[in-house]
């Protein structure tokens, strides 16, 4: 659980340096995760893929990572609708930005959305946060709507069930 709350708290540490105050306020806190951890929703990547990521998934210049050494690199958590996976607590060991675990995580998700059945992977993300919003239709999402709130900005990548 330590790894998991470094991870996070370390994003939120690093969105507060980009001008936004998505996930600001105090860190995040174990017993906030509990629900997620016990249900087996919420997952932590141990290790970067392998084989490695093609060179067009990573950032120009990125630098290698330790492949094999089982480290904590990223969490999401995956909950459940009738009709969707949707994909919360996603956030990247800030040691590992810009390698494309990112992107990764997202197609794994996608893929468990289709081999449950799901018509889609939603995710709900900051409404000012429009840098976000920007990688997320790069990976494939399209804006459903903006509803009042923080977290108010729901994004779909629709799958093709298997």
């Amino acid at each position: 659980m330590a790894a998991l709350l470094t991870i996070l708290d370390g994003a939120s540490e690093w969105l507060g340096t980009q001008g936004t105050d998505q996930w600001s306020g105090s860190p995040w806190r174990a017993e906030e995760l509990g629900p997620d951890l016990a249900t087996g929703g919420l997952r932590v990547a141990e290790k970067l893929p392998d084989p490695p990521l093609e060179r067009s998934e990573a950032a120009t210049g990125a630098r290698t990572p330790p492949r094999h050494q089982p480290v904590p690199v990223a969490t999401m958590t995956l909950g459940e609708t009738a009709s969707s996976l949707h994909l919360s607590h996603f956030a990247v060991d800030r040691r590992f930005a810009g390698l494309g675990v990112g992107a990764w995580l997202i197609r794994e998700a996608a893929d468990e959305a289709a081999r449950r059945g799901k018509r889609s992977l939603r995710l709900d993300a900051w409404t000012t946060n429009t840098r976000l919003h920007d990688y997320y239709r790069r990976q494939g999402f399209r804006l459903v709507r903006i509803d009042g709130g923080n977290s108010g900005a729901l994004f779909e990548r629709l799958v093709s069930p298997r």
